[in-house]
Formats: structure tokens, sequence, C-alpha cells
């Protein structure tokens, strides 16, 4: 039962993201197409076959560039702090942030390794990611080599704990930030593989 259970989750892991994207373009698609479609088949006197499709790429595609830019930085934060204002929509738009900013803490380079530390006590593992080294005067205070580590929380690793952990206690996994990322996102179900 165990193991059916695991393969049920396993396969709803996977589908999700995946349907959830889908579902999302072709709705994004289908409000573009809905928008424009007529008034530019009236403007150019005939009918093109996938225009939602075409708006939508270069709607995208601009927003890139905008949002590229030092004045389209600008407008975004401040988009940002309103709808981080405003109730119910704040919670909507920033759990989509967080678990979008969550997929993407590889590329950002935040995070320079997995390791295993004793947290929160001695003889219970968990997964940190090693984010810079400790400031000077906490390794002298300290008299040892000390990391600074994020802990990061199921099912959000985007909220977790900061800690200092001494070199001498701190092991180095052989597993990228982006699959430790889904094994704590997923509580342990989608085991990652080593890297190679």
């Amino acid at each position: 039962m165990k193991t059916v259970r695991r393969i049920f989750i396993t396969g709803l892991l996977v589908l999700i993201p995946i349907v959830g994207t889908i579902s999302l373009i072709a709705w994004l698609f289908n409000i573009v197409d809905s928008i424009f479609r007529v008034p530019i088949e009236k403007i150019i006197g005939f009918r093109i076959i996938g225009i939602g499709f075409i708006l939508t790429i270069s709607i995208i595609f601009a927003t890139g560039i905008f949002a590229t830019n030092y004045l389209g930085k600008e407008i975004i934060c401040l988009i940002e702090k309103t709808m981080s204002r405003i109730p119910l929509v704040n919670t909507i738009y920033l759990s989509i942030k967080k678990l979008i900013d969550a997929f993407c803490m590889k590329q950002k380079g935040d995070f320079k390794s997995t390791v295993l530390v004793q947290y929160p006590s001695k003889g219970i593992y968990t997964i940190g990611f090693i984010t810079a080294d400790v400031p000077n005067e906490v390794s002298e205070k300290v008299g040892e080599n000390m990391k600074s580590i994020f802990v990061p929380t199921t099912p959000n690793p985007t909220s977790g704990m900061f800690i200092m952990v001494s070199t001498k206690d701190i092991i180095p996994l052989d597993i990228s930030v982006e699959s430790a990322i889904k094994l704590v996102v997923s509580g342990g179900i989608l085991l990652p593989e080593r890297k190679k």
C-alpha cells in the first residue's frame, strides 16, 4: 500500500506542474485571442489562424524586454508592492511568486552547494544550502571556520532558518541544488540523482 501511495503521489507531483503550465498557457492564448483577434482581422481584412499564439509570444517577449531595463524594473517593483498590499490578491500573488523563485534559485546562484547538517539538534539531519562564509568576527569569537547555511522548510523552500555551522560539522552532498529543492518541496518523495 505504501508503494502504491508513493507511486500515486509521485505521478501527481509530476503531472500537476505539466498540466498546470499547459492550462495556463492555453488560457492565456484564449484570452489574448478573444481580445485581439476580431479587431486585427477587421484591420487586415482576412482571418489568421493562430493569431492568439503569435500575439501571446509577442507580449511575453515584449514584457521580457521591458522588465530588463531600468524603467521597467522600477514599474514592476511598484506593481509588486501594490499587489502585496491588496488582501486576497497578495496571498495568491506572493504564493505563486515564492514557488517560482524557489525553482529559480539555482539560476540565481544564491546557493553554492547542498549539504547535510544536524539541525535542530544532534542526531537529526536536514538538508541545507551553503550561502556564504560567515563574518570574520563570528569565526574569531567561536574559534572555528564557519559557513552560513540556509535550511529550507517543506513544502515552501523559500521560508526556513539561517544558521551558522562549523565546517567540521558540515557533510557535503553530491546532489545538485535544484534536485535538493525538489526533494524538500515534495517532502522527500522525489528522490534526487547524483550530480554527473
